[in-house]
């Protein structure tokens, strides 16, 4: 058994995509990475280029959980739709959804926030 365990994070925390992805074959999601996405080469250079985006495919998992990252849903709400559409082959749920959460993160694939519990802190 593996001791050295990440910390789960706070199940409140809501994803929301920031890149462009299209549906692939079986509804499998393709994100659509830019080639460059700084500086001079993704201002002048990309718009030129026959392929400005790199195509980054998904497994059945992975596309299901990319759907569900509209901005609304917390991590614990895609963990247990992800319970609910593949059961028990995809536990611990939300530790793989951190790991893949992590890479996303690292590529600026995702944004993450917190769920604000308090009304009057949206004021």
């Amino acid at each position: 058994m593996n001791q050295h365990r990440q910390a789960l994070w706070p199940s409140n925390l809501i994803v929301k995509q920031t890149m462009e992805w299209e549906n692939g074959p079986e509804n499998r999601a393709v994100l659509l990475v830019p080639r460059f996405r700084k500086g001079f080469l993704s201002k002048w250079l990309q718009p030129r280029l026959k392929r400005s985006h790199m195509r980054v495919k998904l497994d059945e998992v992975g596309s299901f959980a990319w759907q569900s990252f509209d901005g609304k849903n917390t991590i614990e709400q895609v963990a247990s739709l992800m319970r609910e559409k593949f059961g028990q082959k995809i536990e611990p749920a939300e530790e793989r959804l951190q790991r893949f959460l992590t890479v996303l993160k690292s590529s600026n694939f995702v944004e993450m926030y917190e769920r604000c519990t308090n009304p009057a802190q949206t004021k």
